[in-house]
């Protein structure tokens, strides 16, 4: 066999694999004169049936591994090791779709990319929509790929500097800029999902902060200057950090705080603290647990939201501040006569 017959050999049969992952799985064959079509698609004019059952063969031998069989009943041939399953490649579309974090014309782009390789078969039951409740879509087009200088920093040891906002009321200047508009540096640890958003965990130069990836605009390439706060990210580190964090609002105010609920909404406390946490029986209709709270605004509204259902039992100034919450929303809704 000369050089140049081996490697159309070789290029054949990483033809013929990668037409395999793209069209067959355990419940969708594909049949031999289908394979010598897309031969021939591909410039392989002297394709024949002996050609393809040839590369067939060498597909499962060490070189590939791949698991084929031919079904009898349908005259065609599965794959039984596709490099995704179907239902992974499902998740990985619906979890796309689903992230408030990616912008919808991003989400289009991704979803057509990964399944753009796909065969009819397969594509058809990954090209969907997966239609989340009350999603509200980022507006920064750019997010993905700056996210990626982020795991750059990180990866290199290296600040990274950025412009954050908030969104405004105003429809003329939408954005308000921290520092005026000039730019943040910071030291990048972590990324992380919450709630489908994803935040940056970094070292400001006095402490740990959370800063929303979507709220950021033009995000630099790794800086020179190295990282610093590596002591202060390992002591309050997010893999191991017991605090409850409420919508990644830190104020560092941390207590163990103690809550009497109502045991209909177990699940919620479940969903929230996690199913580790130690609810005892306080009596045939309540429950009682203690959890480490990072104490802020949108903690208090999430008890709020149950009324009557949970109650902050101590520690007595957590009991206050909630005390002071509701006191304020009342006051806001006071009969003041402009009603």
């Amino acid at each position: 066999m000369n050089r140049n017959n081996g490697r159309s050999i070789a290029v054949r049969l990483f033809t013929l694999r990668d037409y395999l992952y793209a069209n067959a799985d355990k419940t969708h064959p594909v049949k031999v004169e289908d394979i010598i079509k897309h031969y021939k698609n591909k410039q392989f004019e002297n394709a024949s049936i002996k050609t393809v059952y040839n590369d067939l063969h060498a597909l499962q031998g060490d070189e590939f591994d791949i698991d084929i069989s031919y079904d009898e009943k349908s005259k065609g041939w599965l794959l039984h090791n596709p490099p995704f399953e179907a239902y992974e490649l499902r998740l990985i579309v619906d979890s796309v779709q689903a992230s408030k974090f990616i912008t919808q014309t991003e989400a289009k782009r991704l979803t057509e990319k990964i399944t753009k390789n796909f065969g009819n078969g397969r594509r058809l039951n990954l090209i969907r929509q997966a239609y989340v409740y009350d999603r509200i879509r980022s507006k920064n087009d750019g997010v993905v790929k700056q996210a990626d200088r982020i795991y750059e920093a990180i990866t290199a040891n290296r600040k990274i500097e950025f412009k954050y906002f908030r969104y405004t009321a105003d429809r003329r200047n939408p954005k308000s800029y921290t520092k005026k508009g000039e730019k943040v540096i910071v030291s990048p640890f972590a990324l992380y999902w919450s709630s489908g958003n994803l935040y940056l965990y970094a070292y400001n130069g006095k402490k740990m902060l959370f800063y929303r990836v979507d709220r950021m605009e033009a995000i630099s390439e790794p800086l020179h200057d190295t990282r610093e706060g590596h002591d202060q990210f390992s002591t309050k580190s997010l893999t191991h950090q017991k605090a409850k964090v409420f919508d990644m609002y830190s104020t560092g105010k941390v207590y163990n705080v103690k809550f009497r609920c109502h045991n209909h909404i177990a699940p919620n406390v479940i969903d929230q603290f996690g199913k580790d946490i130690m609810m005892m029986a306080d009596d045939s209709e309540h429950f009682t647990f203690t959890y480490p709270v990072d104490i802020s605004p949108p903690f208090f509204a999430w008890v709020a939201t149950f009324g009557h259902s949970i109650k902050i039992v101590s520690p007595a100034p957590v009991v206050e501040e909630m005390r002071k919450f509701l006191q304020k929303s009342m006051d806001l809704y006071k009969d003041d006569g402009n009603t």
